[in-house]
């Protein structure tokens, strides 16, 4: 009998490339996103579809109550950007908070409840050379902070849900929308860093976390958060030659001190503001971009999982770029 799963956030960049991984392993899959959502990267006949609002603990326990018991659940669904921090607790927070809850019912409660969070719930790396798990959470953005807070809901109904987190790093692959900025850049003959010195980064292609999540769900440790990352150690000029390689281009390389930046992330915000949708390049994100160290211990996710990553930065990023010329972004 295949196993029931509910993706929430389906239609984005991570819940859609986790819905078509679990339905090519034969996994029967339900996608929960918005009535208005686009569903152009949802075409498989075999999906289903629900719609949870989420605002309501009430109405949200109603409608998975009809959808009866699922095995598994990923929770993707949340927000990168918003216009007030408040929105980043309610969406982030707070609605994982009622979907936990209405799934910690008996009759619902899945073997496995996966919540997609970040590494920016833990923060850079500190006293160490490395983000640990165990290290004492240091979000440096409200995005952060909005994740950790959901993953201290969960900690609160560790003995009525079982469930693990994933944190991954920056994520990237086909249908990516964040780091193509910077691909666009580059493909100009543009490459721009901020900071004045290298910053140590680490990344994980979209289909390797998919994999991962999955193996979280079937064999990770419940109540444990696992870190998701390539296990290889990049800097940010790493980055700029993988994108250089990969789309063959020659470039004019800048970098731009933190201090100028800040104003064109303020003006940003203002424009953002105006138009109702906050912009990529922000001063939340500006704070993410100026820590020096996000480089990951992943020993413990490869040993629990199982787990090996099948790409690395450079092979991922030549894939990525095919994927973003042959579907007319660049």
């Amino acid at each position: 009998m295949r196993s029931r799963l509910l993706v929430t956030g389906a239609n984005g960049f991570i819940g859609s490339a986790l819905t078509d991984k679990a339905l090519s392993q034969g996994w029967e899959v339900t996608a929960a996103i918005r009535p208005n959502s686009d569903r152009s990267y949802l075409q498989d006949k075999r999906l289903r579809f629900v719609h949870l609002p989420y605002e309501s603990p009430e109405q949200l326990a109603q409608v998975l109550r009809q959808q009866g018991r699922f095995d598994y659940v990923a929770h993707i669904a949340g927000t990168t950007k918003a216009l007030r921090p408040a929105d980043y607790f309610r969406i982030n927070a707070e609605y994982t908070r009622h979907l936990a809850e209405a799934l910690s019912e008996e009759s619902l409660r899945p073997r496995c409840f996966l919540f997609l969070s970040s590494l920016a719930a833990l923060g850079p790396a500190t006293s160490a050379e490395r983000v640990r798990p165990d290290q004492k959470p240091t979000p440096v953005t409200t995005y952060g902070a909005s994740k950790l807070a959901a993953e201290r809901h969960l900690e609160a109904l560790s003995d009525q849900l079982p469930w693990v987190v994933v944190q991954p790093t920056a994520v990237f692959g086909p249908r990516d929308r964040d780091l193509f900025q910077f691909v666009r850049l580059v493909n100009y003959g543009l490459e721009l860093h901020i900071g004045l010195r290298p910053q140590r980064a680490s990344f994980i292609h979209v289909s390797d976390l998919v994999e991962l999540m999955l193996a979280a769900l079937e064999r990770g440790v419940r109540g444990r958060k696992y870190i998701a990352a390539d296990g290889r150690d990049y800097t940010t000029e790493d980055l700029g030659e993988a994108a250089r390689l990969a789309l063959g281009r020659r470039v004019l390389r800048l970098r731009l001190p933190v201090s100028g930046v800040k104003a064109i992330a303020a003006l940003n915000e203002l424009v953002g503001q105006w138009h109702g949708k906050m912009p990529a390049l922000n001063r939340e994100k500006l704070r993410e971009l100026s820590r020096v160290s996000w480089w990951c211990d992943t020993s413990e996710t490869f040993q629990d999982l199982g787990f090996r990553p099948q790409y690395d930065l450079h092979g991922g990023l030549r894939e990525t770029v095919i994927w973003y010329r042959q579907h007319g972004w660049l």
